[in-house]
């Protein structure tokens, strides 16, 4: 009888793996009824870096393209900080891997939307050559089967 094995990283060959920083590539959702869309909150042709520490702290940053247009930010009224603003979601923490359930956990410590702070933001991922991939089911929103979050190496 053949014995199948697996091979399964550990804790820090995966940590080894995504130290350093991540450009975002897409950010998708598979609707139930098919078809996929931009994931809402990011939009069409996102930008964004994540970063990850070997000491285990993160950092991501993501921004849709169609934010209004920055002008100099000394003379900006609060009137025009607001909608720039609102363009921009980022959020810094710990992160842990588990390695069992092949998840990446980070633990927003400062974050620009309510109730990050202090939540579980659980990532499911998986390499494919230089690429960081985060991919579940919805679990939020009836209308989505499932989401995914593309990063490439940054060099």
């Amino acid at each position: 009888m053949s014995k199948l094995s697996v091979f399964r990283e550990s804790e820090s060959e995966v940590r080894r793996r995504i130290v350093g920083t991540w450009k975002l590539v897409s950010a998708e959702e598979t609707l139930k009824q098919g078809g996929t869309r931009p994931i809402p909150q990011i939009g069409r042709n996102p930008k964004g870096f994540l970063m990850y520490q070997a000491d285990g702290y993160m950092s991501a940053l993501l921004e849709t393209p169609n934010r209004p247009k920055r002008g100099d930010p000394a003379r900006r009224t609060h009137d025009e900080k607001v909608p720039t603003a609102g363009g921009a979601f980022a959020y810094c923490g710990r992160y842990e891997i588990d390695v069992e359930r092949k998840q990446i956990v980070h633990l927003p410590e400062v974050a620009t939307a309510d109730g990050y702070v202090g939540s579980r933001q659980v990532r499911p991922y998986k390499f494919e050559s230089e690429r960081l991939i985060f991919r579940d089911v919805e679990k939020d929103n009836a209308d989505v089967a499932s989401w995914e979050i593309v990063w490439q190496k940054a060099h």
